[in-house]
């Protein structure tokens, strides 16, 4: 009898196998799409208008500063071309004022040959020119032509009106048929060189 207790009492005990372990969840199946779509979600439109905006404005920003940069050479060139010919022009000036300071030297000795001319008597016997005369012509006429091939020429004044700029009056005298105001005697000749007045042309005016 005890033992038949017993063992029903085992029995009672003894849990079946079904009731230990709980029956396992049916597994869900998922298909690849979904499973991509549940653990990763869909990457949004990137916001590409504000990256295109950026660009465009350092692209406009380097065009302004290549056209700053283009502008401030093309100035420097004209700059320097500017300073290359006002250089020439002012070593040429330069030059040409030192020539004509001593060429103004040497009208003063083309002034006494020809002082000398006319004081020089001609030959008593024949009436002729003398030798000396002959002598200080031959050199008068080289002296022009060396300040001619230097670019000096004479003024022209007679019979011309008085023209400030190259003629300086130095009387006046009346003469029949001469308009006033027009020089009719020169009483020292004057020379330019080029466009450079050497000397002006001193005259004597018709009053």
């Amino acid at each position: 009898m005890t033992k038949r207790r017993h063992a029903q009492t085992d029995n009672a005990d003894a849990t079946p196998p079904d009731a230990a372990a709980p029956p396992a969840p049916e597994a869900e199946v998922v298909e690849p799409g979904d499973a991509v779509a549940a653990d990763a979600p869909s990457p949004e439109p990137a916001d590409e208008a504000p990256v295109e905006a950026r660009v465009e404005d350092e692209i406009d920003g380097l065009r302004r500063e290549r056209d700053e940069a283009q502008d401030k050479w093309l100035r420097a060139m004209a700059e320097l071309d500017n300073l290359r010919k006002r250089t020439r022009r002012e070593v040429a000036d330069a030059r040409r004022f030192t020539q004509a300071d001593t060429l103004r030297g040497f009208l003063e000795v083309l002034d006494n040959l020809e002082r000398a001319l006319q004081t020089a008597a001609p030959a008593a016997d024949t009436g002729a020119p003398g030798p000396f005369r002959d002598g200080i012509e031959l050199i008068r006429q080289r002296f022009r032509a060396v300040l001619q091939e230097q670019g000096v020429t004479p003024i022209d004044a007679l019979g011309l009106h008085l023209d400030p700029l190259v003629h300086e009056a130095v009387g006046q005298l009346p003469r029949d048929g001469a308009e006033s105001g027009t020089i009719i005697e020169i009483a020292q000749a004057g020379y330019r060189l080029g466009e450079l007045v050497l000397r002006p042309a001193r005259v004597i005016i018709c009053a």
